[in-house]
C-alpha cells in the first residue's frame, strides 16, 4: 500500500499533485490511500478524491501512534510538506515503512515555517527525497532526487479559438511568493486585455480593489474554466514546477512567466522574462495580442504537444515505481 500524508488546509499545487500523484499510483495497479493529518472544513480535495474513488483518512495526534506502528515494510509512505515529513521520519523509528519525502517549497521563508523547512532538511538523511525542482533539490543537505511535476488525464488535442479580447489569468495562491501584487499592476498596464484571477490567499484585498480584475475565488478545479482564457501569467518571485501551468497548456492555454524554478524546463525562452525584471511581461503579453490567431494558436499548439510529450504521467512512472520499489 502506498499512503499518501500530508497536513493540508487550502488546496495548491501541492493538493493538485497528490491527487493527480494517487491516480496515476491507482492506474499502475497498486493500492493507494491519502493520510490527512487532521480534518479542515471545506477542503476541496477532499471532494476531489471522493469523485475519483480515491480513498482517504484523517489521523490526528491522538491516532498517529497506532496508524504508523501497524505499517510492514511493503508500504511506502510519501510525505509532502514539513510537517507530514517530520512526523513521519519520528514514527519511522518505530516501524519499517518505506519512507519518501516530496520537497516542493520554492518560496524564501520566515520565521517559525523557516526553522521547520530547515529541520525538514536537516532530517532529510532519514528519507528518500524527491524535489520537484533543481533549485529546490540544491537545497537539500542530503541525498534528493529530481522528480517533476506531470499530469495524469490529458485532454483530448484541439484546436483552441482566442477570444477577440484577450483574456488574461492568474492561477493560484494570492500571496507575495506567486506575485499576485505584479499581477495586479499588470493589468492596469494592459487595458486592452481582460484579467482573471482565480484562487484565494492572504493578498485577497489588492485583488479585492482592483476594478480591472475579474476575480473568481477559489475554484475547486480549473478544467471548466480554462476555456475562459487565452493565457496564464506566473508572476511569482519563487517556484518549483507549478502544476497550474503544466494544467493550462494541457489545455492549450499558453503561458508567459518569470524565470523561476522549473519554469525554464517547460516554457520556450520566448515565453519566459528574467524575475526581477518581470514588468517586461507587460511587452511579452502585448505582443501575443497584437500577433493575433495566427500566431496565438501556433503557441496553444505548442503547448499542448509539449505537455502531452514530456509531461504526461506515465514518462514518470518508471521513476516512481523504482523509488517506491514497486514490482
Amino acid at each position: 500500500m502506498v499512503y499518501l500524508f500530508v497536513d493540508s488546509s487550502g488546496f495548491g499545487g501541492v493538493e493538485s499533485h497528490i491527487q493527480q500523484l494517487a491516480r496515476l499510483i491507482r492506474r499502475q495497479g497498486f493500492d493507494v490511500e491519502v493520510v490527512f493529518f487532521r480534518r479542515y472544513s471545506a477542503h476541496p480535495l477532499y471532494a476531489l478524491l471522493a469523485e475519483s474513488q480515491i480513498p482517504f483518512r484523517f489521523i490526528s495526534d491522538s491516532t498517529c501512534s497506532a496508524f504508523f506502528r501497524r505499517l510492514s515494510a511493503g508500504d511506502v509512505v510519501h510525505a509532502h510538506g514539513y510537517k507530514a515529513a517530520l512526523i513521519a521520519r519520528l514514527y519511522r523509528a518505530l516501524s519499517s515503512y518505506q519512507l519518501v519525502v516530496s520537497f516542493h517549497a520554492g518560496e524564501a521563508l520566515s520565521g517559525k515555517l523557516a526553522l521547520y523547512e530547515g529541520l525538514n532538511r536537516a532530517t532529510s538523511f532519514l528519507s528518500r527525497n524527491i524535489a520537484v525542482s533543481q533549485r529546490i533539490q540544491s537545497r537539500i543537505p542530503f541525498h534528493c532526487e529530481l522528480l517533476r511535476n506531470f499530469i495524469f488525464d490529458l485532454p483530448p488535442m484541439t484546436q483552441r479559438q482566442r477570444h477577440t479580447q484577450l483574456q488574461v489569468g492568474f492561477v493560484g495562491r494570492l500571496s507575495f511568493e506567486k506575485g499576485i501584487d505584479r499581477f495586479v499592476h499588470l493589468s492596469r498596464q494592459l487595458p486592452a486585455c481582460q484579467f482573471h484571477v482565480f484562487g484565494d490567499g492572504e493578498l485577497r484585498s489588492i485583488v479585492e480593489g482592483a476594478g480591472e480584475i475579474n476575480w473568481h475565488g477559489a475554484v475547486k478545479s480549473m478544467d471548466s474554466y480554462w476555456r475562459q482564457l487565452d493565457l496564464l501569467v506566473i508572476s511569482s518571485r519563487a517556484e518549483g514546477l507549478p502544476m497550474a501551468a503544466l494544467e493550462a497548456m494541457a489545455h492549450g492555454v499558453p503561458v508567459v512567466a518569470t524565470n523561476v524554478g522549473e519554469l525554464a524546463s517547460l516554457l520556450p525562452s520566448r515565453s519566459l522574462v528574467v524575475e526581477p525584471q518581470w514588468e517586461q511581461l507587460t511587452v511579452l503579453i502585448d505582443d501575443l495580442d497584437l500577433t493575433g490567431d495566427v500566431g496565438w494558436l501556433q503557441l496553444s499548439q505548442y503547448s499542448q504537444h509539449r505537455i502531452a510529450t514530456h509531461f504526461a504521467a506515465e514518462t514518470r512512472w518508471p521513476q516512481l515505481a523504482e523509488i517506491y520499489q514497486l514490482g
